[in-house]
């Protein structure tokens, strides 16, 4: 063998040895260690960015409408009414477009039943116990029940770049204001239970939709929770038979909104072993 191909062949062996170890270092972390080797980044993946668990943007309305104007490339917007019933605001020029006002959230939506989601929690919690709460663990599980938790990641909130496209307006003495920011509650603010358990379903993809047995709430602050309480079973028949694609968890907002967040279960494994 020439001194070239030995110098080709050495490389090619060095390349592979170099992709190999990249596929070893991006394996996930359930895949890859045991639960009490998790790093706090490894857990919060787990809970929040895995199979399981999902945080989502989401687009809530505020109930105002919007007057839209066209301002050379820009669009400036202001309050055209302020609710439904409410009478509209009459401008100098005829707006361009009226839209709903939209304020963006984010919501955490994970699969509180499946024994690797408990694993986190419980790994989280011997990292930092005020972590741990933060992602509003739920206060009882149930073999009888799956077991979906949601809680408010960021809430409602106007963006810095939305406000600054606010239309500069003066009032009756000659004073320029803008409108006052939107304020709007989470989708689940001053829900009950009931009515919480009301809004709240699983769709699958075999078209059944189940409704929970029973809603909890739990925890405070940052550390506030809903666990929705699904049955395993229906009439002694599987909730999620053996080929079922995905299950997706749906809730409907007051304002007609709905917060929807899809599993696959043949991706919710460990090993070989289905966990949910």
């Amino acid at each position: 063998m020439s001194p070239k191909e030995k110098t080709r062949r050495a490389g090619a062996v060095l390349t592979l040895s170099a992709l190999l170890a990249g596929v070893v270092w991006a394996a996930e972390p359930w895949e890859s260690k045991p639960p009490g080797e998790w790093t706090q980044e490894e857990a919060l993946k787990v809970l929040t960015d895995s199979p399981w668990g999902k945080q989502v943007n989401f687009l809530q309305q505020t109930g105002r409408l919007l007057a839209v104007f066209q301002d050379g490339l820009r669009e400036r917007k202001a309050v055209y009414r302020e609710g439904p019933n409410l009478p509209r605001r009459v401008f100098e020029e005829r707006p361009d477009r009226i839209e709903p006002e939209l304020v963006e959230a984010e919501y955490g939506v994970r699969w509180s039943s499946a024994a690797v989601i408990q694993q986190a929690l419980a790994r989280l919690k011997e990292i930092s116990s005020v972590l741990a709460e933060a992602q509003a663990p739920p206060p009882e599980l149930s073999p009888e029940h799956y077991i979906i938790t949601a809680r408010v990641v960021k809430p409602p909130v106007q963006s810095g770049i939305e406000s600054l496209d606010r239309l500069w307006m003066t009032d009756e003495e000659g004073r320029p204001y803008r409108d006052r920011p939107p304020q709007v509650s989470d989708i689940f603010a001053g829900l009950n239970p009931k009515e919480l358990g009301e809004r709240a379903e699983l769709k699958t993809s075999n078209k059944a939709r189940w409704k929970p047995e029973r809603v909890l709430r739990h925890g405070i602050g940052l550390g506030e929770g809903i666990s929705f309480y699904f049955p395993r079973q229906q009439a002694g028949e599987p909730t999620l038979p053996p080929g079922t694609k995905w299950v997706e968890f749906v809730f409907r907002g007051p304002r007609g909104n709905e917060l929807k967040v899809k599993f696959k279960p043949e991706e919710m494994r460990v090993g070989s072993r289905p966990d949910y």
